[in-house]
């Protein structure tokens, strides 16, 4: 963090963080403004902020260019997912995955299924934007097919990518979170089993819950899916090889094959088999790949018989994808990182967050202040694994003094960060989900049942750690002596 020429007050710094967080609820919760204008307001505010205490333009700049630095991996997957899905649009990849979900899932456990397929797709893959940009982006088509609600199947996709994002080995920011704490892998992996079990459940439950109303869908909405079958067969040429390119994108994430060239290889290999099935001219697979694909392009779509209604789900349904879709996401990203550039330089959380380290003495009020802090920071800097090495140089000599395992820091970051990450519509993750499955970020949230039942149970053990050792970890046996002294 770069210092400043006057260490602000806390007080003042609370004032600041108070400001900030007013401008965001009152912004984009009630006034619901554009997530840019609201981030380059907040932005300006704490640059005047940083500017009283001394920090200048070129410091936020130079901040701002390292932190871009580090985004720039996540822009270029975010291209190229835009870019897969458009090629996987216009060579019937997408539509065929839709044609068979509306065969074969009952709309009655829509919700469930979502979860429960995203669940293993991103715990064999151990990426959730990954899951959510290709079964997630079919899943979303297949409700909006069976006129559904597409916030609670986005909830359900969402809530299924996070589950593999956290558990799976695989998974980048569950290595990482590993990582920056000093846990073991594995060790860690075991121990976010304590809050992930009954949070799986609970969502299982809630996603069942939420679908047994579906058993009263009227006979009007249930004849949308044949209707909706028989045009896409009329549009596309179907058949099994259209599911190749998937195939590519999964096995490439157990190989870990670098995630930008597989995306790539898989959009081109979409397009080849594009122009041996599909009926489309070569203008027309570059305009899917760059600008998405647009029904414009089927010659026969108005031959098609549809009614307006069917017509209208159809244009829903496949007009999406493109590199250029992911434009508005990478503007928010620079916005966002401006801002982090702005806070980080003016020494305001760096103030707020020390005084808070100094009043945690018992193991509980450290583990809520590390998950609170982790929530804090992916929603101030955008990014869960920045915030992980943030939160371990915070709180490490809390955790040493208290003898707790490092696997507990872990388990509280994911909690805080990775998985609200996708919860703030400012942040990488939040702008990928709601542009890849067409779902506003604040619309989809209140569904996003397995990483909210995460982040109670995880807060349930820390409360519980005040009078027992089941679910927090210690360095080494602690004594009947020690623990009131630990626990407070």
């Amino acid at each position: 963090m770069v210092s400043t020429n006057k260490q602000p007050s806390f007080y003042a710094a609370l004032m600041l963080l108070v400001a900030i967080f007013l401008v965001f609820f009152i912004g984009i919760g009630i006034l619901n403004y554009p997530v840019e204008f609201i981030l380059i307001v907040i932005t300006i505010i704490t640059g005047f902020f940083a500017r009283y205490y001394g920090a200048g333009w070129k410091e936020i700049l130079q901040t701002f260019i390292e932190k871009i630095k580090d985004a720039v991996p996540a822009m270029l997957i975010l291209l190229s997912i835009g870019m897969l899905i458009g090629c996987w649009m216009v060579s019937g990849t997408i539509p065929l995955m839709v044609y068979y979900g509306l065969e074969i899932i009952n709309p009655a456990y829509l919700y469930l299924t979502a979860f429960l397929v995203t669940v293993c797709i991103s715990t064999f893959t151990g990426t959730s934007w990954g899951s959510a940009g290709t079964i997630g982006v079919a899943l979303v088509a297949v409700a909006a097919a069976m006129n559904v609600s597409l916030p609670i199947t986005a909830g359900a996709v969402i809530s299924g990518a996070y589950f593999g994002d956290k558990l799976s080995p695989l998974s980048d920011t569950t290595n990482m979170a590993a990582l920056a704490a000093g846990a073991e892998l594995y060790q860690s992996i075991r121990n976010m089993l304590y809050t992930s079990v009954p949070a799986f459940l609970f969502a299982c439950l809630g996603f069942y819950i939420a679908g047994l109303d579906l058993n009263l869908v009227n006979s009007i909405q249930l004849d949308t899916i044949p209707v909706m079958k028989k045009a896409l067969n009329s549009l596309f040429w179907l058949n099994p090889l259209l599911i190749l390119p998937t195939l590519l994108v999964f096995i490439g994430a157990i190989k870990k094959w670098d995630t930008i060239i597989v995306l790539i290889a898989s959009s081109f290999f979409a397009l080849a088999i594009c122009a041996i099935f599909q009926p489309f001219t070569m203008m027309d697979l570059v305009q899917a790949s760059i600008n998405g694909f647009n029904t414009n392009m089927i010659s026969n779509f108005s031959d098609v018989a549809m009614n307006e209604s069917t017509t209208k789900n159809i244009n829903i349904l496949l007009n999406r994808g493109g590199m250029y879709s992911m434009v508005s996401p990478i503007v928010v990203m620079l916005c966002a990182f401006m801002f982090a550039s702005a806070l980080d330089v003016s020494g305001g959380l760096n103030v707020l967050l020390g005084r808070l380290v100094q009043k945690l003495k018992t193991v509980t009020s450290t583990l809520l202040a590390t998950m609170f802090t982790s929530s804090l920071l992916v929603a101030c800097t955008g990014n869960a694994v920045i915030s992980f090495f943030l939160v371990k140089n915070i709180y490490d000599p809390c955790f040493k003094n208290k003898k707790l395992h490092m696997v507990n820091m872990s388990r509280s970051m994911e909690s805080g960060a990775t998985l609200l990450e996708g919860l703030f519509p400012w942040t990488i993750s939040g702008m990928f989900m709601a542009k890849t499955l067409g779902v506003a970020t604040l619309d989809y949230a209140p569904w996003v049942l397995f990483n909210l039942s995460c982040l109670v149970m995880a807060v349930f053990f820390a409360i519980l750690a005040r009078w027992s050792n089941f679910g927090t970890r210690y360095e080494e046996p602690i004594s009947a002596e020690q623990v009131p002294v630990l626990r407070g």
